[in-house]
């Protein structure tokens, strides 16, 4: 699966984004469904759980939105990409 390395901004705080981009296999089914549910019970158990409401809580540690992983800490985000890369 390769992984798009972006940032944004969350109510104006900086945040590094990555987004899983899966393969498609032969047949033409999506591989990555099962890939991301583990990536998001991954980031769960590791940095906590993402805020209820998405991101219109300020300040969170990390979001899931728009496909995307999103990461107030750079570091954080080296942490994903070295278990899932």
């Amino acid at each position: 699966m390769k992984l798009e390395l972006d940032e944004g901004r969350v109510f104006g705080a900086r945040y590094w984004t990555v987004k899983p981009v899966p393969e498609w296999d032969l047949a033409g089914d999506w591989g990555g469904v099962d890939t991301w549910h583990r990536m998001v019970e991954w980031m769960v158990e590791t940095f906590g759980p993402t805020p209820k409401d998405g991101v219109w809580t300020p300040s969170c540690r990390w979001y899931v939105n728009n496909a995307k992983f999103w990461f107030r800490n750079e570091k954080d985000r080296d942490w994903f990409l070295l278990r899932w890369s």
